[in-house]
């Protein structure tokens, strides 16, 4: 049985991810180019490139986008999802994700779900970041998906509601139910997609599991060569029936 494991020990946000899945492939750039021509947004395209991290070879992902793009709400990117040409396990997944998000900064600014914008985080960005990551999961072909304790960071970060310590409150709040950690690294690490992603992917929580490493992805962001340098891993692991035994006799953590 195939696993995808997440590493997420040096944080996690949805352009890390994104690229460590589509690093963890054979063909992942095509298959992620695939992708985000399905979502029919016209000019907007994936640019992919080399980054050195820690004297690390990590990829990265940037989404361009050839004009600017409106404001968009949840019932925008749903329509948009909805009319793309990705298979239904993706939608539904991604719509799952697109979600999570949305509801969690409801809450945290006592708006209506309906009031939620994707501004703050670009809502093309986003929505690339997001169905990118579902598609090039499943594309893996792993049966389950586990993650390591997330690393959240810590320090102080500053958007448009004012500043706020590390995790922000829509990452404490996304938080929930999640296995995460802090080190004291001065700067947030996991932002609110790169959580979303890891809370709707993520079956369970835990060290790397037994079994043979058959594929390994590096992916970096837009921070990831500052004062804390970061990238995140990803695996494919194949088990056998006796990994698959002394996994259960761990007790990965859900």
């Amino acid at each position: 049985m195939k696993t995808l494991y997440l590493e997420c020990a040096l944080g996690v946000s949805g352009d890390m991810l994104l690229a460590a899945l589509s690093d963890l492939l054979e063909d992942g750039p095509g298959l992620l180019a695939e992708a985000v021509a399905a979502l029919g947004l016209p000019g907007v395209s994936v640019r992919f490139s080399e980054q050195m991290v820690q004297g690390i070879r990590t990829r990265r992902v940037e989404v361009l986008e050839e004009s600017p793009q409106p404001l968009r709400h949840l019932a925008d990117l749903t329509r948009i999802v909805d009319a793309s040409a990705l298979p239904g396990r993706v939608k539904d997944k991604g719509l799952e994700a697109l979600t999570r998000l949305a509801r969690a900064e409801a809450k945290v600014h006592n708006e209506p779900l309906e009031h939620i914008h994707f501004h703050e985080v670009g809502a093309v960005d986003t929505v690339v970041d997001v169905l990118g990551a579902v598609f090039l999961a499943e594309a893996c072909g792993a049966r389950r998906v586990v993650a390591s304790p997330v690393n959240l960071g810590s320090g102080f970060v500053t958007f448009s509601h004012g500043r706020f310590p590390v995790p922000a409150p829509a990452c404490a709040e996304l938080a929930k139910g999640m296995r995460t950690f802090a080190t004291d690294s001065g700067m947030e690490l996991a932002t609110p997609t790169g959580l979303t992603l890891v809370k709707t992917l993520a079956q369970a929580y835990g060290p790397l599991p037994p079994g043979s490493v058959q594929a390994v992805g590096y992916g970096s962001g837009t921070y990831s060569n500052g004062a804390y340098p970061t990238f995140l891993r990803t695996y494919v692991i194949e088990a056998d029936a006796e990994d698959e035994e002394r996994c259960a006799g761990h007790g990965h953590e859900h």
